[in-house]
């Protein structure tokens, strides 16, 4: 990333917080100009000592005090609390926006890229730009007072002041030397971390299942190997900024004494005053103290150029493009759906799922789709709910593209009913309202009760209001995929979609789920794909799926003695 996109980035987000900026600026500029003052005054007081002058002498001392503290409890405090405020105003902006973004990606980036690599771009990353635009700014005003101390210098020896130049050229060949190492260490230790924050969500919310394998001493070994890569890469990185800081600090060393020692020549052929040496020792750590912000800045500042690069890929699709949708806002739909000539593979595989895949799905009635396992039967879905979009061809719901709806109308019409549902570490009124927060409990408990969930609810002793865990690890299978079919309702999608929601259920939950559908038939157009046909005998179609192909479409009973595919799928069950 070049410097000015950096810039554009940068300024897009404290553009709005310019006036606290400017105004922070101003009172730590003006700190920075009373701190200059001091060796002035010391100085000042050393030469009204020396003539004898001493009232003069505390006088002098004694104003300074008073400007010191005025300092401290106004301009510096004051300007540090703008600074402090507008950076974190900042993060709060640059958070909300990468996750925003992230929400818009396409489905296959969720498949490329880890979770753990969108929380560090989320979080870390803009906690970062953070800390390095704070030192920036201390680096700035630094630079801004040894300007100031620099042309002291220059007005009372010029040849301190080409001390100063020479080691000035020198610190900066030296930082344009280290400098690259840095941020390719960056690079490496954030790519280790996205991979540790997958690794640890990842176990953390399936601890129950690992704890029941009996892996969870091989995952703790997973996870000691991932964080001793990431602190291997961040010794490597430890070691390239130590060597930078010795170099520097050798450097100081030499300065400071190639100083002094000029001072004390300069003394003794009477070419400078002893107020000169006194303010120059005080001017000399100010010095050291503007280097140690540049080179705190230098560091941090390629780490922000690496969190400003990955938060750039995302919020200016440099990755990915969003999805896109269209303005069409139907949501009263009667459901018929249509898949018109498509050809679908994903982007990473060579084979085709589907080639002219033709398929209509008629509205108020319990459609199932079968066929063995990687023949397209979830692409179907995933193609309806425009997680991915098809090589060739069109889908209709109603004769309209569904390229065409809105999006907030293409996720009202549909609902997903999956083996796994998701829900929320919340109560399960709140899993229920999240739908929509104006849902009175009496409607909700009828969509509980139309999604036989609703007795065993009332059953529990906190009822609603019980939590039901991370994941609904306090629910079973069953329960877990009643609840997900009565938020459908709620949501009142025409269209409700089920991806293998019984294969893997007892009996007792399977026939509990079935008449969970069965209630919906009449107001609804339910697509089931079933891996066990026994839960989809009675329906009303059924398409056989087949490289790609519908090679057979109708009920239970015409298919088992006319189609020899579904025969054998139907033997391979009993």
């Amino acid at each position: 990333m070049k410097y000015k996109d950096m810039y554009r980035f940068l300024k897009k987000y404290y553009k709005a917080e310019k006036n606290l900026l400017i105004k922070g600026i101003i009172l730590i500029f003006i700190s920075s100009i009373l701190g200059v003052l001091y060796g002035y005054f010391m100085g000042l007081a050393i030469d009204k000592t020396a003539i004898g002058a001493f009232s003069s002498a505390i006088l002098i001392i004694v104003f300074y005090l008073i400007i010191g503290t005025l300092d401290d409890l106004v301009f510096n405090r004051i300007g540090q609390i703008c600074i402090q405020k507008v950076s974190n105003n900042v993060m709060e902006k640059i958070n909300y926006d990468v996750y925003h973004k992230v929400g818009l990606l396409p489905a296959r980036a969720f498949e490329e890229k880890t979770s753990g690599e969108f929380i560090n771009r989320i979080t870390s990353d803009a906690s970062t730009i953070r800390e390095a635009f704070q030192n920036l700014l201390r680096t700035f005003i630094a630079l801004w007072t040894s300007l100031i101390v620099f042309i002291y210098i220059c007005f009372n020896s010029w040849i301190v002041a080409l001390e100063v130049i020479i080691y000035l050229i020198g610190f900066f060949f030296f930082s344009k030397k280290f400098m690259p190492e840095i941020k390719k260490a960056q690079k490496e230790i954030t790519k280790e971390k996205d991979k540790a924050v997958a690794e640890v969500n990842e176990n953390i919310r399936g601890i129950r299942e690992i704890r029941a394998l009996g892996i969870r001493e091989k995952l703790n070994l997973s996870i000691k190997n991932t964080i001793r890569g990431i602190y291997y890469k961040t010794n490597k990185q430890m070691i390239v900024e130590r060597n930078y800081w010795a170099v520097v600090s050798t450097l100081n060393a030499i300065f400071e004494a190639v100083v002094f020692i000029t001072c004390i020549l300069l003394i003794y052929f009477s070419k400078t005053s002893f107020a000169f040496v006194m303010s120059i020792t005080y001017y000399l750590y100010k010095f050291m103290n503007t280097i140690d912000w540049m080179m705190n800045f230098s560091t941090s500042f390629q780490k922000m150029k690496v969190s400003v690069e990955r938060i750039d890929e995302i919020l200016n699709n440099r990755l990915y493009e969003d999805e896109h949708f269209g303005t069409v806002k139907k949501t009263n739909i009667d459901g018929l759906i249509e898949f018109k000539n498509i050809n679908f593979k994903y982007a990473n595989e060579e084979a085709a799922i589907f080639e002219n895949l033709n398929l209509i799905i008629e509205p108020k009635k319990k459609i199932a789709i079968v066929g063995k396992s990687g023949q397209g039967k979830t692409s179907i879905f995933n193609l309806l709910l425009r997680y991915f979009e098809p090589n060739e061809g069109v889908i209709l719901i109603d004769d309209t593209p569904l390229y065409d709806f809105s999006e907030e109308a293409l996720r009202k019409n549909i609902a997903i009913i999956r083996q796994d549902p998701f829900l929320f570490n919340k109560s399960i009124l709140d899993n229920l309202k999240i739908v929509n927060e104006k849902l009175s409990l009496k409607k909700i408990r009828e969509a509980c009760m139309t999604a036989e969930i609703d007795e065993y609810i009332m059953s529990l002793p906190n009822k609603y209001n019980t939590i039901i865990g991370e994941g609904g690890v306090n629910l079973s299978g069953g329960q877990k995929q009643r609840l997900a079919i009565a938020r459908a309702l709620l949501k009142n999608s025409k269209i409700i979609l089920f991806d293998e929601a019984t294969s893997a259920l007892d009996n007792a939950s399977q026939s509990k789920i079935k008449k969970a559908i069965d209630n919906l038939v009449k107001d609804h157009t339910i697509i089931i794909v079933a891996h066990r046909l026994s839960t989809i005998i009675d329906a009303d179609i059924i398409h056989v799926i087949d490289k790609g192909k519908v090679v057979a479409s109708g009920t239970h009973t015409k298919l088992l003695s006319k189609n020899k595919i579904y025969k054998a799928l139907y033997k391979e069950e009993m």
